[in-house]
């Protein structure tokens, strides 16, 4: 059985071919956080409960953190341990520890605490509050204010998932730490859960209506953050809480369904997205990449479906302009069109997320365009693993490249229309040129 690695390999040995995959998404954020950053602990005989501590951060990881981001050009949210509840150990950390292997440019922000709103004993009280979490983010913040190293770091929250996550205490939140101190607002989300032995399947987690719960209720929470002239990330998701469910999280449904949750997320106002990677004992099935160990420091990186998705909309859509986009079909389908300016290309991605459903799609754009190019994410079925998953008739390799796409001609017909076939379990990305003269 192969060994699963840490994806950023280790300090003596960074895994070059991770980086590239974080390259090949262009700009991007890597948060390191999760549930290990209220676990793990700077110095960890100084905490006050070393007894929690259930890992040790070295200045060797602050280093492979900032080679990482280094040879990414990604910036890094880096998470800091808010369970200890003490500003001056953290302090200490930043002064010591961060501030001396991380560069200031790479750090986005630093985040004080992960779901705060499952915070409970012996960490804290069962009655801990929102108004609780509001008192020990700001001895946090003040500490970091009053020293000159740390007081030049962006802080960022609540990091909320569950109770706390909804527009009346996300604005109580901002408003108690003040807008103005304030990086960045972030929240976590997973459409389903594994947790507590549940069970998910392609059909619940491709389900229309997964979607549009997901884009009703987000819309309220980044409201609050906009009426705070604050961006809002949804700073931790996957498709399934607890590590994913096999057979689905790493089947290509979850490039379907990642693809249509990004373009969501962009769509509801989300600055940013980040999938979570896990490292639960068993494994995990919803890692956009997995990493193996080989003899002599080698690394083998596996691209699973739902990095495909987050390729896929990397170069057709992040930092673009979204532009109306609608399907007319009974089918599990959806559309978005994105451009990056005015007299640019234009990009359609047509999503099918139906098991049997396929056929001839005709895409009709408000203007008329030039000649249009088609490249297909597609796999057998909805079941397919990574192995039988392409884009544009190619696969990524364990060093994070891939061949370039083939892609399809297709014309305007009489009427200006593009038309091409669709199969069922796949996703199209139309490009289409503006009209030479």
């Amino acid at each position: 059985m192969r060994r699963a690695e840490y994806s950023l390999g280790t300090p003596g040995a960074p895994n070059q071919g991770f980086f590239q995959y974080m390259r090949n998404l262009g700009p991007g954020i890597l948060r390191l956080g999760g549930n290990s950053q209220d676990n793990t602990c700077w110095n960890p005989s100084a905490a006050p409960h070393p007894d929690r501590c259930q890992g040790t951060l070295s200045s060797d990881d602050f280093r492979l953190y900032s080679e990482a981001a280094k040879a990414s050009g990604w910036s890094l949210i880096v998470g800091l341990n808010l369970k200890q509840n003490s500003s001056q150990w953290a302090l200490n950390e930043v002064t010591e520890g961060i501030a001396k292997e991380i560069k200031l440019e790479q750090i986005l922000g630093l985040e004080l605490g992960n779901e705060p709103d499952l915070f409970g004993p012996p960490s804290r009280p069962k009655t801990y509050t929102p108004a609780d979490q509001v008192r020990d983010f700001l001895a946090y913040l003040h500490a970091f204010q009053q020293t000159p190293t740390a007081r030049k770091y962006p802080v960022i929250g609540p990091a909320t998932c569950c109770r706390w996550r909804n527009a009346r205490d996300l604005g109580a939140f901002a408003d108690g730490i003040s807008p103005s101190n304030l990086k960045l607002v972030t929240v976590h989300e997973y459409p389903t859960t594994t947790c507590n032995g549940g069970k998910v399947t392609v059909a619940q987690l491709l389900a229309p209506g997964l979607m549009t719960r997901f884009n009703d209720e987000a819309k309220t929470w980044i409201e609050a953050a906009h009426e705070r002239k604050l961006p809002i990330a949804l700073a931790e998701t996957n498709s399934a809480s607890c590590g994913g469910m096999p057979g689905v999280s790493n089947a290509f449904a979850a490039a379907l369904w990642g693809l249509d949750w990004l373009f969501s997320g962009a769509e509801d106002g989300f600055s940013s997205v980040n999938f979570h990677i896990s490292y639960r004992p068993g494994g995990s099935s919803y890692n956009p990449v997995d990493t193996y160990g080989r003899a002599g420091h080698q690394y083998e990186n596996l691209a699973q479906p739902l990095y495909y998705a987050m390729y896929l909309f990397a170069h057709s859509a992040s930092g673009r302009h979204l532009l109306p986009a609608e399907t007319q079909a009974a089918a599990n389908v959806r559309a978005y069109a994105t451009t990056g300016c005015p007299a640019c290309a234009v990009n359609v991605v047509i999503i099918n997320k139906d098991a049997t459903a396929a056929g001839r799609v005709r895409v009709h754009l408000e203007t008329k365009m030039g000649a249009g190019k088609l490249l297909l994410l597609q796999a057998p079925d909805l079941n397919s693993p990574s192995s039988a998953v392409t884009y544009g008739g190619g696969q990524f390799d364990s060093t994070g490249h891939i061949a370039a796409p083939h892609a399809t001609d297709v014309r305007a017909n009489k009427n200006g229309d593009y038309e091409f076939e669709l199969p069922h379990a796949a996703a199209a990305l139309l490009i289409v040129s503006q009209q030479t003269r």
